[in-house]
């Protein structure tokens, strides 16, 4: 036989089953020694059942709030994590994923496990209303990266200037008639300029930003930026 994995969304409520009637917790109930304990559930087309109560809290999981959601998100996430993390440190892992790459995917799989519940873990604090700029502070330059795509400003946690920051400056065309009026550009490079294509088509490139001189330099990252994994998002 195979096995399969079931997923339904339900609507229930705490109800005793007397007698093989079933009464809401929050309605009247007959007196009886033959009362057991569990939920009325009502399925998505419609049809209503009885499940006892240890049964019912195993399979299920309330899911009323979009907070009780994230809770079930972030505990499948980490128990999927914890099982990958298991696998990986056993002695099992090489004896079954012979195949390096294959290795390497399912070692990038706990890794970006490992940033989906860090990413959870901020959703969760965020929802209720915690300070969440130092949740999960510690990331990979990958992550800076996405992070100053969608606009955001990063640093490296052990910068000892707090108000430099690294930005994206995003792609930009300036037309001919700008160039003249431009302080960052020499006479000579504005004539040169005009002479050629007459514009200046700026393509992606990162600033390191100090916030308290307003200086702003190019920045490429160096080796140990490149792998170092205390970046983190500037929020303020």
């Amino acid at each position: 036989m195979k096995k399969y994995i079931g997923t339904k969304e339900v609507s229930a409520t705490p109800a005793w089953r007397i007698d093989g009637k079933v009464y809401p917790k929050d309605g009247p109930v007959p007196r009886s020694m033959n009362r057991e304990d569990g939920y009325k559930v009502v399925y998505e087309d419609g049809y209503e059942s009885w499940s006892p109560k240890d049964v019912f809290e195993k399979a299920y999981k309330i899911a009323d709030t979009f907070l009780d959601r994230l809770h079930i998100e972030q505990k499948d996430v980490m128990s999927k994590y914890h099982a990958c993390d298991a696998f990986i440190n056993s002695d099992k892992f090489r004896e079954i994923v012979k195949d390096d790459y294959a290795a390497f995917l399912l070692s990038f799989q706990r890794e970006l496990l490992w940033y989906y519940m860090g990413t959870l873990s901020n959703r969760v604090a965020l929802a209720q209303q915690i300070n969440c700029s130092d949740f999960f502070t510690y990331k990979l330059i990958s992550i800076a990266i996405h992070a100053m795509n969608l606009g955001y400003a990063v640093r490296r946690s052990h910068w000892g200037n707090k108000n430099l920051v690294v930005i994206k400056q995003v792609p930009a065309h300036i037309e001919g008639d700008i160039i003249p009026k431009m302080q960052s550009l020499s006479n000579q490079a504005k004539d040169l300029i005009g002479n050629g294509k007459n514009c200046i088509d700026y393509k992606d490139q990162c600033l390191l930003y100090n916030r308290e001189t307003g200086e702003a330099t190019s920045w490429n990252p160096s080796t140990e930026d490149l792998f170092a994994k205390d970046w983190r998002i500037v929020f303020e």
